[in-house]
């Protein structure tokens, strides 16, 4: 039977059904995990519990200190996180940074809907994930399983897409997957205590890619770093973004442009971008660049 430590941190799949309201903050009972968690030893934290849509670097950071202590006192065979799915793709960017160096199985899991709805996704995304931490541990896979679990709406089965490869979810709640390998920089046991022990975090101004958006409006000081959302074709094409890159970069202010990609030839306005000081973090997806950007205070 395998030990697999759960870590309860809010979200829907930690919710209930009160009249036409959903409330946030409720446990799991003992009937969902009969049905969700049999054949499996399984002891249960939650450390504390937010919102997903108001969830903050600190609260991650502190959910990970969690794990890390529980990890370490007394070793599972896996882990199992259970998280909001607004945010899933975020968390588990920097999770997967953050808490590879454990070198054991971890899989982050919600709901699109709460436990006691009918139609309700938790049961079989626990169960499949529970199954896929069983595997992980018997093949002594390690960190190599470490991913997010969601319901497909085409499908309507459970399905996995690893950490590094997770974006956040659309209107139906899927978490895509971006179609390139990824950054795999990990952070070793001392870099992550590190990152966690700093009480704050950088300011990332993180800028949509829409149409218009207007950058003259911004005060760039505000900021630490800047993070870009480019369009499909790896550029931003706005007149306004390269004088707003100029800017920044003359008050000592990075801005980056993800996911961009390396291609044979460039548009114009991806070099004239080039020119002003932004800079392109190829093959990763923009969760994984704010993650990224998120660990550069350790440098």
């Amino acid at each position: 039977m395998n030990n697999i430590l759960v870590c309860l941190l809010g979200g829907t799949i930690g919710s209930h059904i009160d009249g036409k309201n959903i409330k946030l903050g409720s446990s799991l009972n003992d009937k969902f995990w009969a049905k969700a968690g049999a054949g499996f030893n399984l002891r249960k934290i939650s450390p504390l519990s937010y919102s997903s849509e108001d969830a903050t670097v600190q609260d991650y950071k502190e959910a990970f200190k969690a794990i890390i202590d529980e990890v370490e006192k007394d070793r599972p065979d896996g882990v199992l996180i259970l998280h909001g799915t607004d945010t899933a793709a975020y968390f588990a960017q920097l999770a997967v940074r953050v808490l590879s160096f454990l070198d054991i199985p971890v899989v982050i899991t919600g709901s699109k809907l709460p436990p006691d709805d009918p139609r309700t996704d938790a049961i079989k995304n626990v169960k499949f994930s529970l199954a896929l931490l069983a595997a992980g541990a018997l093949s002594e896979a390690g960190c190599k399983t470490f991913g997010v679990v969601f319901c497909d709406s085409f499908m309507g089965e459970s399905t996995f897409v690893p950490a590094r490869l997770a974006t956040d979810p659309d209107y139906n709640g899927d978490h895509k997957k971006f179609a390139v390998k990824g950054d795999e920089s990990f952070l070793g046991r001392k870099e992550a205590m590190e990152f966690l022990s700093k009480e704050t975090s950088p300011k990332i101004l993180t800028i949509p890619n829409v149409p218009g958006f207007p950058y003259d409006t911004i005060d760039v000081s505000s900021y630490d770093m800047i993070l870009i959302e480019a369009y499909h074709s790896g550029t931003q094409n706005s007149k306004l973004l390269p004088e707003f890159v100029r800017k920044a970069s003359e008050a000592k202010v990075r801005c980056y442009l993800a996911p961009a990609r390396v291609n044979k030839n460039s548009y114009e306005s991806e070099n004239e971008l080039t020119k002003a000081g932004l800079i392109k973090m190829t093959d990763i997806p923009l969760e994984g660049a704010w993650a990224q950007l998120q660990l550069l205070q350790n440098n």
